[in-house]
């Protein structure tokens, strides 16, 4: 009878553990962490950008619709820049867990961020829709390059990114079909 064969040596107890010991200082990134994590913290720190901008457009967005009729509207967009604001506290998270800066200087976000904040003074909700609609648009493309980028050398941050594009996927399936029935009370 022959014996079971030997796990691969990343299985074995021994071999584990000593690289589980190998630069304790990073925290999370093993040396089985195979993604350029400077490469990924800069990536994460554009998307973390674009994240914030879109929250802020779609606060501003929601403050600008006004009226008994319209508050659905309101309160989903309100909804949106929560979530797109807990996508950026997940994102700097993860830029910290690489053992970097997460980039929040409001100084830098336009030049970092892929979306371009717009606003609309009279209230235009087809504007208002259509604005959020590419915005979320613009993300969904951005996230799906990422996951596609980072493909298995980070299995951690291709989660999360993928969580944050099935988010962004729903958000612009809403702005879409707001725009398809302009009469609905709300997208």
């Amino acid at each position: 009878m022959t014996s079971p064969p030997e796990p691969p040596a990343v299985l074995r107890m021994r071999e584990v553990r000593d690289r589980a010991l190998f630069d304790l200082e990073d925290g999370a990134v093993t040396p089985s962490n195979r993604a350029d994590l400077k490469a990924v913290a800069h990536l994460l720190n554009v998307l973390l950008a674009s994240m914030v901008v879109s929250s802020l457009q779609y606060e501003q967005h929601a403050l600008l619709v006004r009226g008994p009729s319209h508050r659905p509207v309101a309160e989903f967009l309100h909804g949106c820049a929560d979530r797109d604001r807990a996508g950026a506290r997940l994102l700097a998270t993860r830029v910290v867990q690489l053992g970097f800066t997460a980039a929040y200087d409001p100084r830098h976000l336009p030049a970092r961020s892929r979306i371009t904040f717009q606003t609309f003074q009279d209230g235009d909700l087809t504007g208002i829709v259509t604005q959020n609609l590419v915005g979320a648009r613009i993300l969904i493309q951005s996230l799906q390059e990422a996951v596609r980028w980072i493909e298995a050398d980070d299995p951690t941050t291709r989660r999360l990114l993928e969580r944050l594009l099935e988010d962004k996927e729903a958000q612009a399936d809403e702005l879409s079909a707001g725009l398809r029935n302009p009469e609905r009370a709300h997208p």
